[in-house]
């Protein structure tokens, strides 16, 4: 069934209507900003979800926060939705791949099932005896041996003597061994036995004769269900004395006297307290006493207890952990689980969870996670990487009928991984289900079956549905900016590359981090270099492990030149609600003494440090300069209202009233970028910072957005038009500074346009005499470095090798 939305009007959408297919794999595209995850979370995601708690009773619907109905008209056929984000929800510490997958639900179904277990103090191998085998062993003992089947009676036996033999005498038993000696119920009534004395039932006399077996059955069944852990029996043998035999159910240790308690799936489970390291919790991690987290020593951050670690599953002659296993990569694991040895009689039973098993790690490896562990915290997970293994957890998981929604799910992703998800997003939609993704990439476009292309630009200049068809349809499209971009009708910014032979070069030799295999990295200085691979095969160990930490050390040979690196990373701009894009770029730092300087600030005394948010006098002291107050929900999430004092404006009333060109500081800050391009023009320094930010694609960002609310590809583009900025003539840097620039997937999120002012910015930090290094895998990037190194050939152990470094190769 086709998803029909009619006036979609939330956030900045504009009114429009549109029909999405079922069953198919949708791609939204469009520049920043330009609505496609509005459409797609806040609208499509959002109205599911709502529709969700409304089926749920009203009791639950007051515990759970009530989501806002988007601006909408009308959404017909829409289908439960599930979110697939990019990011783990705060609180979820113990979260692991292996979790996220389910992966380890069903390896824990097949440890408790087969699992041999040991001491987990002495690792002596623990014995225990199913009732066949108990069976078995009584039954084979000699023709004419007197067997006396023994139940152990509970400690209490015999608090109230008079109605505990009453009992005994219902259930139809006549005999109780006491201390050793067999005696009758009369005789327990005449003379009960002392407190502590060993009290056993007699539940059955037997002699082995031919034919007895079933006797011997029935009434070993009988004691084990009065006593499940132990049956006793007095052997006596034709002339011989009675020899008292011991027959546990439980998993023991003779010698130690260690009793197992009973292999259970939440056992093997981190988030059970039977089964998490009692030191860590489960976490895998310990704080110390400087307040640093380390791996818990008690269980070596495999976040198990020592009865768990001590039961093992045999993959051909191996006997392995479930620490140990989720510490393999995941293509280990597969290849282990095909020499899994499963005993003939569970072999039907488990069917069903080894298959499980063996489809999820199969999805997981196809979707190029072969090289993460199970045991890998969810926290350490790249974004593109939490997606795609929520992703192989849906795969394995066969359901229909749902709305999938990812946002960039190529992140991160060499050509070759891209296409791997390609196939498993169609399998996904091979099941019924229809696959909404938020995508630039030009592999998955292709792949796509429909595709809606948003703009025409972003924030207030975006909103709208500008065509929609097959990719084919998009080819001929004049009138689409990303038809010409897929037509080839718009070509990447070209520059002239520097002389490669005439350049500087500095060299780390040696680098064996992780998988690195003895790797000689040599890096062109004054150029713009990009480095791509699989994801695994070792790129950002290179250069955030081996170079840069090697360069700071002085020990890169050649390297003199290299003032310093700057690193220009997704991670955020800042943490306080009071940093926002002017803050973070120095624009702030140049408008404050530009109001202090005005007549009425001069008037009243005022100082630059009156127009900071950072400090009292000048800022909103209710909500102390960050535009909102925060309310306390209690176990709900807090919320933020804008401030009754200052309306959001962050300043106090008389700091609003110095004005400039008619515009108060407060005024000025929440103009866009655009907008504060051309109102502050006059403005020379003001001005070279505000062009950076345009010509880097962020015109749509308002100067006062906190920076907390930016995505990590925006904060990285504030990152390159600072230093962008300082480049520009008359703000230069200091004499002879040069600058190495470290960007890991800058183009993440990017739209083509936005793509080709990234080059552009790219091009001007070289030419400033600085040199770029770019961890990077969109081939429009790759194919217009001036150098280009591959690492590979594949990723964890098959990495770790440059397969080709040189000028790229189209």
């Amino acid at each position: 069934m086709d998803i029909r939305i009619t006036d979609a009007a939330h956030h900045t959408l504009r009114h429009f209507n549109l029909t999405l297919p079922g069953g198919q794999i949708i791609a939204l595209m469009g520049p920043s900003g330009s609505g496609k995850s509005t459409l797609a979370h806040d609208t499509l995601f959002a109205e599911s979800r709502r529709r969700f708690l409304d089926c749920l009773s009203a009791g639950a619907r007051r515990l759970l926060a009530r989501p806002e109905k988007p601006r909408v008209g009308a959404i017909d056929g829409l289908p439960p939705a599930l979110c697939l984000e990019q990011h783990m929800p705060q609180g979820h510490n113990r979260a692991v791949l292996g979790s996220i997958t389910e992966v380890l639900d069903y390896l824990r179904i097949l440890y408790a099932a087969i699992g041999v277990p040991h001491d987990p103090v002495t690792g002596e191998k623990l014995t225990r005896l199913s009732p066949d085998e108990i069976v078995l062993s009584l039954g084979s003992q000699p023709e004419g041996t007197r067997l006396t089947l023994l139940a152990p009676l509970a400690a209490s036996f015999g608090c109230e003597p008079e109605s505990d033999i009453l009992q005994l005498r219902k259930l139809g038993y006549l005999r109780v061994r006491v201390n050793g000696e067999i005696k009758e119920l009369e005789e327990l009534e005449a003379s009960f036995p002392a407190e502590g004395a060993t009290c056993e039932l007699v539940v059955d006399r037997i002699v082995v004769r031919e034919g007895s077996d079933s006797r011997i059955a029935d009434s070993v069944q009988v004691a084990l269900r009065l006593w499940p852990d132990e049956l006793r029996a007095l052997v006596q043998k034709k002339g011989a004395e009675p020899q008292l035999q011991c027959f546990h159910t439980r998993y023991r240790n003779a010698e130690t006297g260690f009793v197992l308690p009973d292999l259970t799936p939440r056992l093997f489970s981190h988030y059970s307290s039977q089964g998490a390291c009692a030191a860590c919790e489960g976490t895998g991690v310990k704080e110390t006493a400087r307040g640093e987290w380390k791996t818990c020593p008690a269980c070596r951050g495999m976040r198990l207890n020592p009865v768990a670690l001590a039961v093992t599953l045999s993959f051909g002659e191996q006997e392995v952990n479930m620490g140990d296993f989720c510490n393999l990569t995941v293509t280990e694991n597969r290849e282990m689980l095909g020499q899994l040895s499963i005993p003939p009689v569970f072999r039907e039973t488990l069917q069903t969870a080894v298959q499980e098993l063996q489809r999820r790690l199969d999805c997981l490896i196809e979707l190029g996670l072969g090289y993460l562990s199970l045991s890998r915290a969810a926290a350490t997970l790249s974004g593109g990487e939490l997606q795609r293994a929520r992703l192989a957890g849906q795969i394995g998981g066969g359901l229909s009928g749902v709305l999938y929604i990812l946002d960039e799910p190529t992140i991160g992703l060499h050509p070759s991984e891209t296409a791997r998800l390609i196939v498993a997003l169609q399998r996904l939609r091979d099941k019924g289900n229809t696959i909404l993704v938020v995508e630039h990439d030009p592999q998955l476009l292709a792949a796509a079956d429909w595709l809606v292309e948003m703009g025409p630009g972003s924030g207030p200049d975006g909103g709208q549905v500008l065509a929609e068809g097959t990719y084919e349809d998009f080819l001929k499209n004049e009138q689409s900016p990303t038809g010409a971009w897929l037509a080839g009708r718009r070509q990447f910014a070209e520059s002239e590359s520097p002389e490669l032979q005439a350049c500087k070069w500095a060299e780390l030799r040696h680098a064996k981090a992780r998988n690195l295999k003895d790797v000689t990295l040599r890096l062109p200085l004054g150029a713009f270099t990009c480095l791509s691979g699989p994801g695994g095969s070792g790129k950002s160990t290179l250069v955030h492990e081996c170079l840069l930490p090697a360069l700071k050390a002085g020990k890169v040979k050649g390297a003199e030149g290299i003032s310093r690196a700057v690193v220009l990373d997704q991670s955020p701009l800042g943490t306080s609600p009071r940093s926002t894009p002017a803050t973070a770029t120095g624009l702030l730092d140049v408008l404050r003494p530009l109001y202090a300087a005005l007549p009425l600030s001069r008037q009243r005394g005022y100082t630059a440090a009156r127009f900071s948010l950072n400090t009292g006098g000048g800022r909103c002291e209710r909500c102390a300069g960050t535009g909102q107050l925060q309310v306390d929900m209690n176990f709900l999430a807090d919320l933020y209202t804008p401030c009754d004092a200052c309306h959001g404006a962050r300043y106090n009333r008389e700091t609003l009233e110095v004005t400039w060109r008619g515009k108060s500081i407060a005024q000025a800050l929440s103009l866009t970028v655009d907008e504060a391009l051309e109102f502050f023009a006059p403005i020379p320094t003001a001005a070279g910072i505000l062009q950076a930010l345009h010509d880097i694609g962020l015109g749509y960002l308002s100067l006062d957005r906190s920076v907390t609310s930016l995505s990590g590809g925006e904060a990285q583009r504030v990152k390159i038009a600072t230093y962008l900025a300082k480049a520009a003539p008359k703000r230069g840097r200091r004499e002879g500074e040069r600058l190495l620039f470290v960007l890991d997937e800058p183009s993440t999120g990017l739209h083509f346009r936005e793509v080709d002012m990234l080059l552009r910015a790219l091009y001007r930090l070289r030419t400033a005499g600085h040199t770029v290094l770019c961890i990077e895998h969109h081939q429009g990037i790759l194919l217009r470095a001036d150098y280009l190194i591959e690492l590979g050939p594949g990723a964890g152990d098959e990495g770790g090798q440059i397969v080709y470094q040189g000028v790229p190769r189209v």
